[in-house]
């Protein structure tokens, strides 16, 4: 299954994938172990505010998530959350070494009682993540007092380095409409 779904991410669109909140059934192998693996987690980190002039209100936003490869492997991607509908992958895919590749979410509105969460993955192995270099990225989307907000938590298998351009980085607070661009190494 974890092939078929990973030659299915190289489509876009995918809205046959959609749904509020997905699970992709992809195995958990990165806590099932009974090997030591080394994890750094991070702290949770504040997304910037994208401010731009509109008219809109909170609601429903393409979410688009990025990545810089730089492990010197093709990395790929693993879903473990989604919610909303995953519209596919961007070329190339898998992402070759010094590339940059992500995907992309169309997201339904968060509210101040349901946030919106996304949990994903990198990997150059991605038959055994949790024994390889991976970064999992935690990200929660959330109303507060009528504007988006996201706070990123990423965590670190494998002697991988994670990090995020908060530069590049941002959720516009009255679309909910939000950018991520991170770095595997």
């Amino acid at each position: 299954m974890r092939f078929l779904v990973g030659s299915l991410l190289s489509l876009a669109p995918l809205s046959a994938l959609g749904g509020p909140v997905v699970d992709f059934g992809f195995p958990d192998l990165l806590s099932q172990r009974d090997e030591y693996v080394s994890v750094r987690e991070g702290a949770a980190i504040q997304l910037p505010s994208l401010r731009r002039a509109s008219a809109q209100a909170v609601g429903p936003a393409l979410e688009n998530f990025f990545v810089v490869n730089q492990t010197g492997l093709d990395i790929h991607l693993g879903i473990l959350t989604l919610s909303g509908t995953l519209n596919g992958t961007y070329s190339p895919y898998p992402v070759p070494t010094s590339s940059a590749g992500g995907f992309q979410v169309s997201a339904p509105t968060p509210t101040v009682a349901a946030p919106l969460l996304q949990h994903y993955y990198w990997t150059v192995d991605p038959a055994y993540p949790g024994g390889a270099k991976t970064c999992l990225w935690r990200v929660e989307v959330s109303d507060v007092g009528g504007n988006c907000t996201a706070l990123v938590t990423p965590s670190a298998y494998g002697g991988a380095v994670c990090s995020l351009s908060l530069g590049s980085s941002g959720i516009d607070p009255a679309t909910c409409a939000m950018q991520l661009v991170t770095y595997i190494q």
